[in-house]
């Protein structure tokens, strides 16, 4: 059985049903690897190892840092890299860098995997993968022309991030991958089936950290407030911080009539909970200033919700240039788009299944760790 390995220091439980944990897990569910994620305990208990990734390990390190660099993994990566046929690394930081040229020294038949996790506008700002604005810049981008050597797969998840690193590094475009995030969308049905359309709620739905100043969510508010939501319901599902309470107030004191219409749900941690939500809304909002990917966006679009959110980076690929939803600028955008589809519903019928077809084809993760296996295959 060959070995799949994910640093990944900072892992906690819900780490586990994101990427960090989704990757080895259906690698090992898929192409029968040994999976297992390297990290520090950061939490008391990991329920999802039992519940969402049975099969997948976690190899917990003691917390032994130079710097950036934890000394516990490059002990483990000197005592085991010969058996790790992939080591999974994430993000462009120097840690990524030390650990790849310690695998590849180890073990230079192994394939090194690192996840980028950028986004295309920070790609554009930057010129490239880094600033180089300060001096720790320039050493992550010395470390990266050391490292890139000898990284064999190197993820990006947005089509026009992909182009952009062919273009300016065409040195190494055999080793660039576009690999979309994606959704264990069978597991997510096998809990809570797709529901046709005329059996869904009237509901219009966010989720995230509400009141986080990156997730804007004053901007749905103001929106809401412009418009008439006659039998609908709009739904804030997250925890709430503490200094949008006031913001939250503020709104039931100028519009009484919709204290039973917009409603703040707390945090839910039950996944089969937050699945209904998903299963049962028709619309689904997402106001953030920006966002690296929006894995909340194709949640709901697997339950077939039509998205209407900014223009953060994802947004257009996501929705298939407004395919599948629509981009807004400000407020009144929201409050116009939302008037629109509360009026003209029953237009979105068959449109909810191909938004959910599309989802499931695009963004399952059992078609996107297979177009990671062929890439190492490829390039042993």
């Amino acid at each position: 059985m060959k070995t799949f390995v994910t640093i990944f220091e900072k892992c906690e439980n819900i780490h586990l049903i994101k990427d960090v944990g989704q990757i080895p897990y259906f690698m090992h569910k898929i192409f029968q690897y040994d999976s297992i994620i390297l990290t520090v305990k950061n939490d008391k208990y990991y329920p999802y190892l039992e519940s969402e990734v049975k099969g997948l390990k976690l190899k917990f390190i003691p917390k032994i840092k130079l710097g950036r660099v934890s000394l516990s993994v490059i002990w483990y990566l000197i005592k085991y890299s010969k058996g790790i046929d992939v080591l999974h690394l994430f993000h462009h930081r120097e840690p990524s860098y030390v650990y790849s040229i310690i695998y590849k020294f180890m073990n230079p038949k192994g394939h090194l995997y690192l996840k980028s996790d950028k986004g295309y506008r920070g790609l554009l700002k930057n010129d490239g993968l880094f600033a180089n604005k300060k001096l720790r810049h320039k050493i992550r981008s010395k470390l990266f022309d050391i490292s890139i050597k000898y990284i064999d797969t190197l993820s990006i998840e947005s089509i026009n991030g992909y182009k952009f690193l062919v273009s300016k590094y065409p040195d190494y475009k055999e080793k660039f991958l576009y690999l979309t995030n994606g959704l264990d969308i069978d597991g997510f049905y096998n809990q809570i089936p797709l529901l046709d359309y005329d059996k869904k709620e009237n509901l219009i739905i966010t989720v995230g950290r509400i009141g986080a100043k990156e997730k804007n969510n004053s901007m749905l508010l103001n929106a809401i407030s412009k418009i008439d939501l006659n039998d609908w319901k709009v739904l804030f599902i997250g925890p709430i911080e503490e200094s949008f309470k006031n913001d939250i107030d503020n709104f039931y004191k100028i519009n009484p009539s919709l204290i039973n219409k917009v409603i703040f749900t707390g945090a839910i941690y039950d996944r089969k909970i937050l699945l209904e939500f998903y299963a049962k809304s028709k619309i689904f909002c997402l106001t953030s200033i920006e966002e690296s990917f929006g894995f909340v966006l194709i949640e709901a679009m697997s339950y077939g919700n039509y998205i209407v959110t900014t223009d953060v980076s994802s947004a257009r690929e996501i929705t298939e240039d407004e395919k599948y939803g629509r981009i807004v600028e400000d407020d009144i955008g929201l409050a116009n788009t939302l008037n629109d589809l509360i009026l003209n519903s029953d237009k979105y019928d068959k449109l909810s299944i191909d938004i959910a077809n599309y989802t499931n084809k695009k963004y399952n993760w059992k078609q996107v760790v297979t177009l990671l296996e062929t890439h190492i295959n490829t390039n042993e």
